[in-house]
């Protein structure tokens, strides 16, 4: 499973950096939210191999393919995280593959391609980047760069982002939104960034990643405290040491 899901993550990334150079289609799919011509192509490449053959099962999927509906057991694609950076020339972009098995995530791969960085994990075994086994070190909320990210879509939304960001930027040492989330929460897991929070989470985005954190000795809950699962609304992932001081401040 690890060769087929790194070799199909190289394959997609291929494409991405290719139109990465090219003049990008880039068309409006919502309120504040993008989509190029990429993330379809490197979804078609996406589905293509993950819907037939050997590891073939349903896939849900951010854009229109895919063909899950309630199944437990199935693949969940973002065929390019980072679309507003990927549409502005910004190389702070990713992909995200997980393999959810009876419910539980098993199997993610996270794959940065301009910075040719591929984080995997699976259930039990660990986590790892570009081969090397990784960790999440424990660090203390105030010497945390914290990865904060949350949605603008709606007014209520963007206020309640915007309260969590100022009580979570007083406790941390600082918070970043690179605009990625295949990047921030594979940099928690290796330790580049000390937790993670966002109030709209869609499996696509987080399932590979929050793999990699606790595989990585990480915590990831959402904002209540309830244990991670791939279709929970929120999240909150940190380590063993500063997830208690998240989640405080995020119910503050």
């Amino acid at each position: 499973m690890r060769a087929f899901m790194e070799k199909l993550a190289l394959k997609t990334g291929a494409v991405l950096l290719k139109k990465f150079s090219q003049t990008r289609d880039v068309k409006v799919k919502g309120f504040k939210d993008l989509v190029t011509d990429a993330d379809f192509a490197a979804e078609k490449v996406l589905l293509k191999a993950l819907e037939s053959g050997k590891h073939a099962a349903p896939v849900l999927s951010e854009e229109n393919g895919g063909k899950w509906s309630s199944e437990e057991t199935f693949w969940t694609i973002d065929p390019l995280d980072g679309t507003l950076n990927y549409a502005f020339g910004n190389p702070l972009f990713g992909l995200n593959i997980a393999y959810v098995q009876e419910g539980v995530a098993t199997h993610g791969v996270s794959y940065l391609p301009y910075l040719e960085e591929m984080f995997y994990a699976e259930k039990g075994r660990g986590a790892f980047l570009n081969g090397r086994k990784i960790t999440c070190p424990n660090r203390a909320l105030e010497q945390s760069l914290i990865f904060c990210a949350w949605s603008k879509r709606t007014p209520e939304k963007d206020r309640q982002g915007l309260r969590y960001v100022a009580d979570i930027s007083h406790a941390a040492l600082s918070i970043r939104d690179p605009g990625s989330t295949s990047l921030g929460l594979a940099y928690v897991a290796c330790g580049r960034y000390g937790g993670y929070v966002y109030n709209n989470a869609t499996p696509w985005d987080i399932t590979a990643g929050s793999l990699l954190i606790q595989e990585a000795g990480g915590r990831v809950t959402d904002f209540d405290g309830k244990l991670w699962h791939p279709h929970q609304k929120t999240i909150c992932a940190g380590n063993q040491q500063n997830h208690a001081e998240l989640l405080k401040a995020l119910q503050a």
